[in-house]
């Protein structure tokens, strides 16, 4: 049986599922039924990020499964790779695939995929159906910007209508 570790400002619901050594970093927000499950190694995710409703988060394997900073995880996405960068977008029904790791500024389009044990490079766009991939240029500021605006806006509502668990 593992812990919860909450940053003091982390808001996370209290009906997620939380099940092992999982650490929450600073401003990050877990909704209502998004799941964090850490089955063999612990999961350690940063700050400011978004973990949707429905949304989840398992790690498989031993080592930990890092999560970095301001990362959005939409509804219904899974994410069981061994980790993820920053500024990083996983859309609805969007999957980090088992072993596999994503740089930053990464975007895996709504109900696609990357393959198993796969490195994406920083900057990678996963799209459509079929599904294709491109390189951006470079780190996309209005998502940053609008990240930024959306933590402050569920910051200040989600606590309105939900349970929240408490920081140790």
């Amino acid at each position: 049986m593992g812990r919860l570790r909450l940053a003091v400002d982390a808001l996370v619901c209290k009906n997620a599922a939380i099940e092992g050594d999982v650490q929450v970093g600073s401003g990050t927000v877990v909704h209502v039924g998004a799941s964090i499950i850490a089955r063999n190694g612990p999961i350690i995710i940063g700050s400011n990020n978004i973990v949707s409703e429905r949304a989840a988060i398992v790690n498989h394997g031993a080592a930990p499964l890092v999560i970095g900073d301001n990362n959005l995880l939409e509804t219904d996405c899974l994410v069981e790779g061994r980790g993820i960068g920053h500024g990083n977008v996983v859309q609805v029904r969007g999957r980090v695939a088992e072993g596999s790791t994503l740089g930053n500024g990464c975007v895996v389009g709504a109900m696609c995929t990357t393959e198993p044990a796969e490195s994406v490079p920083d900057n990678t766009v996963l799209f459509g159906s079929p599904q294709q991939r491109r390189q951006r240029a470079g780190p996309n500021a209005e998502h940053a910007a609008v990240h930024k605006r959306h933590l402050e806006y569920i910051r200040e509502m989600l606590p309105r209508y939900n349970h929240i668990v408490e920081a140790d």
